[in-house]
């Protein structure tokens, strides 16, 4: 069992206080009905409600996490819901590509790709990054919201022991020096942070 299996049931309650960001990273995503949406480390699906009003029923929405519990946590959502255009795939973040989306969610390319609470957690998520950021559309978004503590307090032992994270991560900086249209907004006293930006290429 891993670590998020092992808390999953307790995760939601723990997230409590992440509403306000997750809801301006949504935003971010500026979505549209029938966008196909990516959740990268969709944990429990705590984002869902908020892309699923956006999206509505032509939209399709990918969740992707590691953790089994995790997963189980969210497809309970899902089925209470009764939402029919969620695909939650379990599987490590970096076998991301074109292949895997087709054979588990039939699609190729992506509207707009999420990551909330992810990168301070998974171990090489600048190559996560990379491979979520490619497969995108010209025009696609691209929204990331974390944790950053520069100062290594306790609080943020706290919250690496907890998350078995890394919470001094520049999470946002590859997105910021591939993206248009880059904003960046802080919360909880700087300490997480909502970055987003547009792939360059659409159509005029």
């Amino acid at each position: 069992m891993s670590w998020y299996d092992f808390i999953s049931p307790l995760y939601d309650v723990g997230s409590a206080g992440s509403g306000k960001a997750r809801r301006e990273a949504v935003a971010q995503l500026r979505l549209s009905p029938g966008d196909v949406v990516l959740d990268i480390a969709c944990g429990t699906g705590l984002n869902f409600r908020h892309i699923e009003a956006a999206i509505g029923p032509g939209g399709l929405l990918i969740g992707l996490d590691y953790s089994s519990g995790m997963l189980a946590k969210a497809r309970r959502k899902v089925q209470r819901r009764r939402w029919e255009n969620v695909r939650l795939i379990q599987a490590d973040a970096l076998t991301l590509s074109t292949e895997l989306l087709k054979e588990q969610a039939s699609v190729g390319r992506l509207d707009k790709v999420l990551c909330t609470l992810g990168f301070t957690v998974v171990p090489d998520w600048e190559a996560v990054f990379e491979h979520s950021w490619a497969l995108l559309k010209p025009g696609g978004r691209y929204a990331i919201m974390d944790w950053w503590l520069e100062r290594r307090n306790l609080f943020a032992r706290f919250l690496e022991l907890i998350s078995h994270g890394e919470v001094g991560r520049r999470c946002w900086a590859p997105l910021a020096e591939k993206s248009e249209d880059y904003s960046h907004t802080t919360f909880i006293r700087g300490m997480v942070f909502v970055a987003a930006g547009t792939v360059p290429g659409a159509a005029l």
